[in-house]
């Protein structure tokens, strides 16, 4: 027998009670689902193999909708044991005064382990009937009807799908095996596919919407965590990807005795807590992660090192130049200290001289000289100082072949000796960047994975962890969770 759903719901105005703001990464993706469990009626079906995070979010979805009755269904786990490992299901924390309450706040927890079908069938009818706005988790669907036949099969069917609109229940069916769900697939208003895969050699979960009838979905795919038994999507790229309209000087990161901070408690703590003196970094950047995300970190990276009185010589990518380089990071220094401690490298002899502004002729060895000047120029204002250059803009200027002169190698090591912070960034393949690599202490990737900025140490090697960009406090500030 198969259950006839009605559409009659979507066309309703619909009273919508108040969404948990999901606080994570502020998903989009997440609060959709959570405005479409909202709507009464509504079925969606959570599919994905086994330890995807079936569970997780299920419990995220009850974690986060308020003033409905939540009924939570478990075939496969029981009450204590899903208490263990999801410890802050009694823990709920009040985010405007901080206090910490016990209490549940599933109203109604279930183990259908042992239960009949008819007892099930009993339940889902009882909450029906009860006309109060609900959301009903069953987990998972092949574990509520193991134990029916065919016809009893069709009956929980039809009391969980059936008539919902007028009960105000909403329902989330979690399965194990999409093949073994029968029709449901067509019965459902909405479908979320978990998953995992690797990413070089790193663990990456995605969750993919195939649909959620009546919403428009803007973004349809992404990544999530289950760092801390807690279900969170990462966001979707920069959230103010325009321009800063209330910039405001970069309160640094004290670096520690001698080692560096690289302007991000957490990108510090992948790393082992800080940078030494004297290392070298190699960041490897995708084509897919944008010129602006990438500008945003290193004016993170650079304005907490000349917030601390630290000069610094900038080599910048080919899509900016010295003038856009300065101005950029001029918001989160200020131009005193622009002119004092930074210097940018360009290539465009026509422009008007700054103090700031190093004119380079295209020539390798002159040019070597020309930087040489500046460096020894700025250890008069501390003999540790940062290079950040961009190892395809030297390539595209010298070409490939010429960058291996014995300056170049006698400069880098004078980098090394003076303990100053060196950052390499590099997109492509060259002999200056394997050079790089030969001599770095840290090596990191940055990708664009499923729409979210990701970062993961080769060297050290490091897990993967979702990257959170953004200018809430007037400068740039990032911000890891680890995909666990």
């Amino acid at each position: 027998m198969s259950v006839a759903r009605g559409q009659s719901q979507l066309d309703a105005p619909v009273d919508l009670a108040p969404v948990q703001p999901h606080t994570s990464l502020e998903s989009v993706m997440f609060d959709l689902i959570l405005k479409f469990l909202q709507t009464p009626g509504q079925v969606l079906l959570v599919q994905g193999p086994p330890g995807s995070g079936k569970t997780t979010f299920a419990l995220e979805i009850l974690n986060s909708l308020e003033e409905t009755h939540k009924i939570y269904a478990s075939s496969r786990v029981a009450p204590a044991r899903l208490r263990q490992h999801f410890p802050w299901i009694d823990e709920v924390i009040d985010t405007m005064s901080g206090r910490t309450a016990r209490a549940s706040w599933i109203d109604e927890l279930h183990d259908l382990r042992r239960v009949e079908p008819d007892t099930i069938f009993n339940q889902v009818l009882r909450l029906k009937h009860s006309k109060q706005r609900a959301v009903l988790v069953v987990d998972s669907w092949e574990g509520a009807i193991r134990n029916t036949n065919d016809e009893g099969r069709k009956m929980l069917e039809s009391a969980v799908l059936s008539e919902l609109d007028e009960s105000k229940v909403s329902v989330v069916i979690v399965v194990e095996d999409s093949k073994k769900a029968g029709d449901l697939g067509y019965l459902v208003d909405g479908i979320v596919t978990l998953d995992q895969s690797e990413l070089d050699g790193r663990r990456v979960r995605t969750i993919a919407v195939n649909k959620l009838r009546g919403f428009s979905v803007p973004t349809k795919r992404g990544i999530f965590s289950l760092d801390k038994a807690r279900f969170t999507i990462l966001h979707n790229g920069l959230r103010q990807p325009g321009i800063n309209t209330h910039p405001k000087p970069l309160e640094p990161i004290p670096h520690p005795p001698h080692a560096f901070s690289l302007g991000s408690k957490d990108m510090d703590q992948m790393l082992g807590g800080s940078i030494p003196r004297g290392a070298f970094l190699l960041v490897d950047v995708d084509s897919s992660v944008s010129p602006l995300e990438i500008r945003a970190i290193l004016n993170m990276m650079r304005a907490n090192f000349i917030n601390q009185k630290g000069p610094c010589v900038i080599v910048p990518t080919a899509a900016y130049s010295s003038d856009t380089v300065a101005e950029s990071l001029s918001k989160y220094v200020g131009w005193e200290a622009i002119e004092d401690r930074v210097r940018i490298l360009e290539y465009n002899q026509s422009l008007a001289p700054k103090k700031w502004r190093l004119v380079m002729k295209s020539n390798l060895s002159d040019d070597v000289k020309t930087f040489a000047h500046a460096w020894d120029e700025l250890a008069k204002i501390s003999p540790h100082r940062m290079l950040d250059i961009n190892v395809d803009k030297a390539v595209q200027v010298y070409g490939r072949d010429e960058l291996s002169v014995p300056g170049l190698t006698e400069l880098g090591a004078n980098m090394r000796d003076t303990e100053g912070l060196n950052i390499a960034i590099a997109s492509i393949d060259s002999k200056l960047r394997d050079q790089w690599l030969s001599v770095v202490d840290y090596h990191l990737k940055i990708k664009n994975a499923d729409g979210s900025l990701v970062i993961y140490g080769v060297k050290p090697f490091t897990p993967l962890y979702g990257v959170d960009l953004n200018f809430d406090k007037g400068y740039p500030v990032l911000n890891l969770m680890q995909i666990v």
